[in-house]
């Protein structure tokens, strides 16, 4: 059927639905018309005329064998899908003919009457009432014509008889029986009505559920299609972003004057805030896609809490922000359930925001036991210009942003809190907020008790349970090996990675041949990979041939990819992740803490 329905085609439809009601009665019509006129039959022989009552009988039950005629007639047609206006006028001459027909044989009743035979007549009287009832009943689900016509023959032939049988009483009954015929029709008139109302009103709104779920469908599939667009573009539009911040900050460290000149600041605050938009309105768009699924996952609480730490600190240090951890007794080692990647990013994201609007002051970060000892409680406080109480139920929503309306960049986008809504959400998690103007904000994160069943959770690498410490980088002469397969990236980490004064070597192959940038003077002390390499193997695989190697070396892998998929790969391989365009700041501790991660792991 169409998903829209003219006037002529809904009545066919509803003619149809009347037609599989009628249908489906024929069997049951049958062998109750044979059945009655048995019992009329059999109450009846003894004061009716033996050949008359015998024809009658007859009659009555060729009929009703008509009745399974006819449902296999049609048996074929209440198989059909959609409606067909020719078998539905076929079906109509049919049932009416029949009507008419069965409606001749009770009326025949009348021809059963004996005078001064009361309690026989009772009898008789009783069967033409409760036919002509149940001629009713059984057309109200099919036919109002075929109706009529059956009662009104059944009422003719029958009070033909009646001055016979009744003599003077005849015509009140004849009127009380043409009275309840007529009462008769116009019930089922009524009752017709509304039936065929109601189906129009299911038809309709099996039209409307259809079309509904037809364009949820074309906008689900509109919205597949962008999140598989961006996912595809993200690589090769973050790469220039990255290689231009990385060139930037390289150029700034090899020119001590001219870092501060206006040209160049004002680059980098516009590759910055691209770098910015651009992570944000992925993750976004991941989010709101549903193409992330939640992976449950055991993990220590205090190692989470340390990478998300270290990975806002360096903005934190640039405002000159103090920021705070706080773990509640016990909170220290203490193992959650949930999906990593999403509850680091809602953290991240909190975080970020409270550092973006505070100028002053400091920053917490504070998991502690909630009321009950229902889960805990993952607090953000802040000292920052706070939330008015008309401006927080609309906070978490997209490109909101209070008290910016000039849409200055460097107070953020708009788009942190709608990632921390969209990822509670997937995750079952409840985000409050409480603030004040002028005093603050605190956000806090419920995180209910969960058991991780097994053979449902994805059991977390032992290599990436470390939190990397925070310290000036001091990277004078060690041997890093970087691998990526864009020139222009290669070049710009190539320029920067130098100015730190590291002894650096490039490749970038993606197969075996990676070795040959090593050597058994030169044994690297950290790589960097990127994830999409060309070749079979991918960043991670490449890191593990690598390392098989050089076992003693620490792998990092530098990806555009935002799918949850390849960081928690990664991490389950033991490899620290970072997210390309790449912030030279966050490259520069995160390389800091994994050499002397490295150093105190070799002296013990």
């Amino acid at each position: 059927m169409s998903t829209t329905l003219t006037t002529a085609t809904t009545e066919v439809a509803v003619d149809h639905e009347l037609f599989t009601l009628g249908h489906r009665n024929l069997v049951v019509t049958g062998f109750g018309q044979i059945a009655l006129c048995t019992l009329v039959a059999l109450a009846a022989h003894e004061n009716v005329v033996a050949a008359t009552l015998q024809w009658w009988w007859a009659f009555m039950l060729a009929s009703g064998v008509v009745y399974w005629l006819e449902y296999w007639l049609f048996n074929h047609a209440a198989k059909l899908q959609e409606p067909d206006a020719r078998l539905l006028r076929k079906w109509r001459l049919h049932r009416r003919t029949l009507q008419f027909v069965v409606g001749l044989g009770w009326g025949s009743l009348g021809f059963l009457l004996v005078p001064a035979a009361q309690s026989h007549n009772v009898i008789v009287m009783t069967a033409f009432v409760g036919m002509l009832g149940y001629a009713g009943a059984a057309n109200t689900a099919n036919d109002f014509v075929g109706f009529v016509v059956s009662g009104i023959a059944i009422v003719v032939v029958m009070v033909s008889q009646f001055p016979a049988v009744f003599g003077a009483d005849a015509t009140p009954i004849t009127i009380m029986c043409v009275l309840y015929l007529v009462a008769l029709i116009s019930v089922v008139r009524n009752t017709q009505k509304l039936m065929r109302g109601s189906i129009r009103l299911r038809l309709a709104n099996a039209v409307l559920a259809r079309t509904s779920a037809e364009q949820a469908a074309r906008a689900e599939k509109a919205n597949r299609e962008k999140s598989e667009f961006l996912a595809a573009a993200s690589h090769d539009l973050r790469q220039p972003v990255h290689a231009l911040l990385l060139l930037v900050e390289a150029y700034r460290q090899q020119e001590p004057l001219a870092a501060r000149h206006p040209l160049l600041v004002h680059i980098a605050a516009a590759g910055q805030s691209i770098s910015d938009l651009f992570n944000s309105l992925m993750e976004l768009s991941r989010l709101e896609s549903g193409v992330e699924k939640p992976v449950m996952v055991a993990f220590d609480l205090s190692e989470l809490i340390g990478r998300v730490l270290l990975r806002v600190r360096p903005y934190a240090d640039r405002k000159g922000i103090v920021l705070r951890r706080f773990e509640a007794r016990g909170m220290d080692c203490a193992t959650l359930c949930t999906d990593k990647v999403l509850l680091e990013r809602i953290l991240g994201n909190l975080l970020s925001n409270a550092i973006r609007y505070t100028s002053q002051g400091s920053v917490l970060l504070a998991v502690r036991q909630a009321h009950g000892g229902d889960g805990l409680w993952m607090e953000v406080w802040d000292t920052g210009v706070g939330i008015a109480d008309e401006d927080q139920a609309r906070i978490f929503s997209p490109y909101v942003q209070i008290g910016n309306q000039e849409r200055d960049r460097s107070k953020g986008l708009g788009l942190g809190l709608a990632i921390v809504h969209h990822a509670a959400s997937l995750l079952g998690l409840e985000v409050t907020l409480k603030s004040q103007l002028g005093r603050g904000s605190r956000f806090r994160v419920h995180v209910p008790r969960r058991v991780c069943v097994a053979g449902q959770v994805k059991a977390e690498s032992q290599a990436a349970r470390t939190a990397l410490p925070v310290s000036v980088p001091q990277l004078a002469g060690r041997r890093v090996l970087l691998v990526d397969d864009d020139p222009m990236v290669l070049q710009a980490m190539q320029a920067l990675l130098q100015t730190w004064q590291l002894d650096l070597r490039c490749t970038s192959r993606g197969d075996a041949s990676v070795l040959a940038a090593c050597s058994a003077e030169w044994v690297p002390e950290c790589i960097l990979c990127d994830f999409r390499m060309p070749g079979k193997l991918n960043g991670i695989e490449l890191l593990d041939y690598i390392l098989e190697r050089f076992p003693e070396a620490v792998g990092i892998l530098l990806t555009g990819e935002m799918v949850q998929s390849v960081q928690t790969q990664a991490e389950e391989a033991g490899y620290l992740v970072l997210f390309k365009p790449l912030d030279p700041a966050v490259l520069a501790s995160t390389l800091s803490a994994v050499m002397s991660r490295r150093d105190k792991g070799r002296t013990t």
